[in-house]
């Protein structure tokens, strides 16, 4: 798990290769914001009901395996970091998310 989380230039080429391709042809950023957004939502989507079926997969993703049901509270913020760490990466790739 850990060689796959290792990063080792993968995103810096990515960026630059889509920043890029974005002064290449503008248009492109639109597209591209579009389907990043489609892909975010169709992610959360799947994650919100993999959670409300599993609460053992919602108590190890939020970090409570010891109580049993996963805190509602804190599977939003998961959710609301998911987001924003989205945001991020698009503000990076020079696109609004």
């Amino acid at each position: 798990m850990h060689e796959v989380l290792q990063d080792m230039g993968q995103a810096d080429f990515a960026v630059q290769a889509v920043r890029a391709a974005v002064e290449r042809d503008p248009s492109v950023a639109g597209r591209l914001a579009l389907w990043g957004r489609r892909l975010v939502g169709e992610a959360l989507s799947q994650a919100q009901r993999v959670a409300a079926e599993r609460d053992a997969l919602s108590s190890l993703l939020i970090g409570s395996a010891t109580r049993r049901g996963a805190d509602l509270a804190e599977i939003g913020r998961m959710f609301a970091r998911l987001t924003e760490e989205h945001t991020r990466r698009m503000g990076r790739l020079g696109m609004s998310a």
